[in-house]
C-alpha cells in the first residue's frame, strides 16, 4: 500500500497524492483523519491501538485530550467512506479496517513527500544565553548562526548540518535530546552556552550522540570580543575532530584565513543585532536591521558581511512588503557587487544578486548561477536551494522544483517558509489537493503564518482535476474564503490575500461581495500603494477588464515582482488568449513546447 494505490469496493486511497476517492469522486477529508485511514489500511486488517494511532498520526505530547481527537477522526473517516461498518471499534484496544476480498495495491506517480536524509547529520542547537538578560539573545543567536555556517563549510560533503531556521525553534525549549534528534533526523547534536562579560566571551559546547544522549566531547572556549568570530573556527574544528571526521586541510585553512583579522566589537555587535532581526522577515524588522547594518558600515566601510547582509535586506523587502521594486533592487545589486569585490565568499551577496535577477530582471540563467554558487559556498544554508526550486517552479519545471526543494527540506526540516513552498510548488504544478497536506502541517507549527494560510486558500479554491469530471468551481471555495480572511488578518497589510479572496468570491457568483471588497482594496491603495498585479487580479475578477489590462501595463513599468507567477497562476488566463500570451513573452516566461508545464489549475475566472 505504501508504494501505491489501495482500492476496495469503489474506494481508492492514494498515498502519493494523499487523496481519497469514492466512486471516482474526490472526497474531502481533513489531513489527520486521512493519515489515520492510511495507517489503518497499512495495518492490513490488524488492530491499531489508541496509543499507536495518537503517536503515529498526531505525535507524542501534542494533545491534552487525545482520545477525543481520535474519536472525532474515526467519525469523519466513517462519514467519508460512506459505510460506518468498514471501521470496526475493538473494545479496549483500538480500531481496525475491515478488508473484504478483492483489495489490491498498484504503483502510483512519483513521490513528493519529504525526502529521507542519507548519511550522518548534525544539528547545532541555539547556544543558551547565560547573561540573564533577554536583550542579549541576539548575541547568543548570532554566534549560533555563525557557528552553524562555519561547521557547515568545514564539513561540506562529509556530514549534513541542519540550517538555522529549524534549530532556532528549539531556543528555550526543554525537550529530551533523543526527541529533538528524532524530529530533526540527526545523528549528533551540539548544545552549549555563551556568556559575555567585561569585554570577553566564553562559549561552552558539548557533542551529544542522539541515540542515547551520551556526551562524546565537551570543551570551553574563551576569547576577547574582538576574536569572537575566530573562535567559531576553533569550535568547528574541534567538533569535526570529536566525531572522527577527516577534515580536508584546505577547508580548515580557508576558514582560518577568513577569520584571521580581528573585528571591531561595535561593528560585530551591530551586525549580530541585524542578523537577529533579519531572520524575522517582516518589514519593521528588516528596516531596523538596515539601520544597524548602516551603523556598522559607518564604523567599518569595508566589513563585507555587513555589506552582504544589507544587500540581502534590500533584495527581500519588495517580496516581504509593498515597497516598490525600483526603490530596492538596484541598491541590493550595488551593495552585493561591492561586498563580493571585498570578499567573494559572501553567500548573502550571491543570494541577493540571484534575487535581483529572479524578481527584478527575470534573467533566469543569471539567477540560477548565483543560487547554485551560494549553495556551493555554504552547503548548510537552505535559502539557495529553496530559491533555486522557486526558479524551477515558476518556469514550469515542476518535478525538478520538488526535487531541488527536497535539499532545502533536509537542511531545514521544520522551517515554516520551506515547508510552505512544498505546498506552493505542488499548487503551481496543478496538484492542489496534495498541496494541502504540507500547508496544514505548517499551520500546526505556526498558526499565524499568513503565507501558508494564503497558499491553503489558493489550493482550496483550485483543486486537482478529477478524471471524467468538469473543471468547475471548487466545492471547497467557501473554506478558501475563510483561509484568505485569516491570511489578511496576519499579513501586516499585504494585499495578496484580499486579491485572491475577491477573485474567489466572484467565481462563486457572490458578485456583490466581490465588488464591495474591490472598492475596499482601492480605498486601501489610496492610503498605502499596493502592487498593480494584486489590483489587476481583482479588477479582472469583477469584470473591469480594461482596468486589469492597464494594471498589467503598470506592473511591467514598475517591474512588479508578481510578474514571475504569470505562467503558473492560471487565473491570469482571464486576460484573454492574446493578451495573456503577450504578457508571458514580455515577462520572459515563454518556454520551449517540450517544457510546457501541466497547467492543471482550474480557471475560476
Amino acid at each position: 500500500m505504501s508504494d501505491g494505490i489501495w482500492k476496495m469496493d469503489g474506494i481508492e486511497l492514494d498515498r502519493r497524492s494523499f487523496s481519497l476517492r469514492r466512486d471516482g469522486t474526490i472526497v474531502r477529508l481533513d489531513p489527520k483523519p486521512l493519515e489515520l485511514l492510511f495507517l489503518l489500511v497499512e495495518s492490513r486488517g490488524g488492530v491499531v491501538s489508541h496509543d499507536e494511532a495518537l503517536r503515529r498520526v498526531w505525535g507524542e505530547d501534542v494533545f491534552l485530550n487525545g482520545e477525543a481527537a481520535l474519536y472525532t477522526a474515526v467519525k469523519k473517516i466513517r462519514q467519508a467512506l460512506g459505510d460506518p461498518a468498514l471501521i470496526e471499534t475493538v473494545t479496549g484496544r483500538g480500531y481496525r479496517l475491515r478488508m473484504p476480498a478483492g483489495t489490491k495495491s498498484e504503483s502510483a506517480r512519483p513521490n513528493t513527500t519529504l525526502p529521507v536524509p542519507e548519511g550522518q547529520r548534525l544539528a547545532i542547537l541555539p547556544l543558551l544565553n547565560l547573561s540573564n538578560d533577554p536583550e542579549q539573545d541576539y548575541f547568543s543567536d548570532g554566534l549560533t548562526e555563525e557557528l552553524i555556517s562555519a561547521v557547515s563549510r568545514l564539513l561540506r560533503g562529509q556530514i549534513g548540518v541542519i540550517a538555522r531556521t529549524s534549530v532556532m525553534r528549539y531556543r528555550n525549549v526543554s525537550k529530551p535530546v533523543e526527541e529533538i534528534a528524532r524530529e530533526l533526523k540527526v545523528n549528533y547534536l551540539v548544545e552549549g552556552s555563551v556568556k559575555r562579560d567585561s569585554g570577553r566571551v566564553r562559549v561552552t559546547v558539548q557533542l551529544l550522540r542522539s541515540i542515547d544522549g551520551i556526551a562524546l566531547w565537551s570543551e570551553s572556549f574563551e576569547r576577547v570580543l574582538d576574536d569572537a568570530l575566530a573562535m567559531q573556527s576553533e569550535i568547528a574544528l574541534a567538533t569535526a575532530t570529536a566525531i572522527s571526521i577527516q577534515v580536508a586541510p584546505h577547508a580548515a585553512a580557508s576558514i582560518h584565513r577568513g577569520r584571521a583579522v580581528p573585528i571591531n566589537v561595535e561593528v560585530h555587535d551591530r551586525y549580530l543585532r541585524a542578523r537577529h532581526l533579519l531572520s524575522q522577515r517582516t518589514k519593521p524588522a528588516i528596516e531596523t536591521a538596515i539601520r544597524y547594518l548602516r551603523e556598522a558600515l559607518a564604523i567599518d566601510p569595508v566589513f563585507a558581511p555587513a555589506m552582504a547582509s544589507l544587500a540581502f535586506c534590500y533584495a527581500v523587502l519588495p517580496i516581504t512588503s509593498l515597497l516598490r521594486p525600483h526603490d530596492c533592487f538596484p541598491a541590493a545589486q550595488g551593495l552585493a557587487s561591492d561586498a563580493l569585490s571585498l570578499d567573494a565568499s559572501q553567500t548573502d551577496a550571491h543570494i541577493a544578486l540571484g534575487l535581483v535577477d529572479f524578481w527584478y530582471r527575470r534573467d533566469w540563467n543569471a539567477a540560477r548561477h548565483h543560487f547554485q554558487h551560494a549553495s556551493t559556498l555554504n552547503p548548510g544554508d537552505s535559502a539557495p536551494p529553496m530559491f533555486l526550486a522557486h526558479l524551477h517552479s515558476i518556469l514550469g519545471e515542476h518535478e525538478q522544483a520538488l526535487t531541488t526543494l527536497g535539499t532545502a527540506l533536509i537542511l531545514d526540516p521544520i522551517s515554516p517558509i520551506v515547508r510552505t513552498h512544498h505546498g506552493h510548488f505542488l499548487y503551481n504544478a496543478g496538484r492542489s489537493l496534495e498541496a494541502l497536506r504540507p500547508l496544514e502541517q505548517v499551520l500546526e507549527m505556526a498558526p499565524q503564518f499568513w503565507v501558508a494560510h494564503l497558499m491553503r486558500g489558493k489550493a482550496l479554491a483550485t483543486p486537482d482535476h478529477v478524471p471524467g469530471q468538469s473543471h468547475g468551481l471548487s466545492a471547497t471555495s467557501g473554506e478558501a474564503i475563510s483561509s484568505f480572511q485569516v491570511s489578511e488578518r496576519f499579513a501586516m497589510g499585504n494585499s495578496e490575500p484580499l486579491a485572491f479572496r475577491i477573485h474567489t468570491l466572484a467565481a462563486m457568483g457572490r458578485n456583490g461581495e466581490a465588488g464591495e471588497a474591490f472598492r475596499t482594496m482601492l480605498e486601501m491603495h489610496s492610503r498605502t500603494p499596493s502592487p498593480p498585479l494584486h489590483r489587476g487580479l481583482a479588477a479582472m475578477a469583477v469584470g473591469a477588464h480594461s482596468t486589469a489590462l492597464e494594471l498589467v501595463e503598470e506592473a511591467f513599468a514598475e517591474n512588479d515582482v508578481r510578474l514571475v507567477f504569470l505562467l503558473v497562476e492560471s487565473r491570469w488566463n482571464g486576460l484573454g488568449e492574446s493578451q495573456y500570451a503577450d504578457a508571458l513573452e514580455r515577462a520572459n516566461l515563454v518556454i520551449p513546447p517540450s517544457q510546457v508545464p501541466n497547467r492543471g489549475h482550474v480557471n475560476s475566472g
